[in-house]
């Protein structure tokens, strides 16, 4: 059966240009380049299958809109450019008047799905004000159509028709590895945080502490001579220099340290909050604290497992750092891999390396008192 497709997008103007916006999200929108890719927007909320939407294409080249029609579509040209988004799904072309506020309110919508189901070419004549390539007349053939399609669904602004999503190994409800990908390769937040560590590893250095790790863990940090190294953990296992709690600002002197580590132990914390303000203290004047959270990963309650800190809970938790930077790591692909236990050698670097910024594996962080 052939791929099914519709339309997942929000438009917006801005500046006079035309952009793919994402909802709720920290993505950067995706710059609308051309009418082409307006037509074949609006063309798959009713055909779903490219060979029909080609045809559906081809048909509204050769036959322009009525004047009627365009000057419906011409009377609500003014709204768009007033904070209004045109958000296209299956079977709708909706006008939101006042941004994503008015998704759920239909008294803020104008439903423009009738006017386009007879003429598909609202989207073109809606922005035609704006800054946009005509290029319909270009597109001549079913492989030049596709390009578009296969373009606008890599941007997100096209995605799989409803049921028919082809779940292959994925539809189960127990992962495919128990234990996080150990039992199949690296799992994937290691690959993330090998990443991070290689970024930092200049930066570990003095008299350093790391927090709920054991001496063989420095093995990664390649320390120099000058650099000496400690390990608090609540446990006395070999390699444990100070055996006590991280919420306790008592375990440590003040000013103590140049460098703090802590990796995969603040979603162990109760009040992770009170581990960061007692790490501020017990760092020297500009020392370093680097950490690392899972974002998207099972529950490991070893002793116990109480938190996902997101970026924003870091900036908070940080605000008394001189300085701070966040980093986050993952995609889509890999935040379902993580959580299925899929590893580092079942996923391509391209694949792996892709960044969006609403789905974290893991989140990191690099402070200064």
């Amino acid at each position: 059966m052939a791929k099914q497709y519709i339309p997942n997008a929000f438009l917006k103007v801005e500046n006079s240009q035309v952009y793919g916006v994402f909802s709720w999200s920290h993505c950067p929108p995706e710059l609308i380049l051309a009418q082409s890719w307006l037509a074949v927007l609006e063309i798959f909320i009713y055909q779903h299958d490219i060979e029909s939407a080609y045809k559906t294409f081809q048909n509204i080249k050769s036959a322009p809109s009525s004047e009627k029609i365009t000057e419906a579509i011409q009377n609500h040209s003014s709204i768009i450019s007033n904070q209004a988004l045109v958000l296209l799904r299956e079977g709708h072309l909706t006008i939101l008047e006042k941004d994503f506020s008015s998704f759920f309110d239909a008294t803020q919508q104008v439903d423009l799905s009738a006017l386009s189901q007879i003429n598909p070419q609202v989207l073109v004549h809606l922005f035609s004000p704006f800054s946009l390539k005509n290029d319909l007349e270009e597109i001549n053939n079913i492989e030049d159509f596709t390009k578009i399609v296969f373009h606008l669904e890599k941007a997100g602004l096209l995605s799989i028709a409803n049921k028919s999503i082809d779940w292959g190994d994925l539809k189960r409800t127990n992962p495919i590895c128990q234990a996080f990908g150990f039992l199949r390769g690296q799992p994937i937040d290691r690959y993330y945080l090998d990443k991070f560590i290689e970024k930092i590893r200049p930066e570990i250095v003095g008299n350093i502490l790391e927090i709920g790790a054991i001496e063989t863990a420095k093995e990664s940090y390649q320390l120099t001579e000058e650099s000496s190294y400690h390990v608090l953990n609540m446990d006395r296992w070999s390699g444990v220099d100070i055996v006590g709690d991280a919420h306790d600002i008592n375990v440590i002197q003040p000013e103590s340290f140049d460098t703090i580590i802590l990796f995969n132990v603040l979603e162990h914390c109760y009040a992770p909050w009170i581990v960061i303000e007692n790490i501020h203290r017990w760092l020297k004047p500009g020392g370093k604290c680097f950490a690392s959270v899972p974002s998207a990963l099972k529950i490991h309650d070893a002793p116990q497992d109480y938190w996902r800190p997101l970026p924003d809970a870091f900036a908070w938790m940080l605000r008394n750092f001189s300085q701070q930077k966040i980093y986050t790591y993952g995609n889509l692909i890999t935040v379902v891999a993580a959580y299925h236990g899929i590893v580092t050698e079942e996923l391509t670097t391209e694949e792996l390396d892709a960044y969006h910024p609403d789905y974290p594996v893991i989140t990191c962080i690099s402070a200064t008192k």
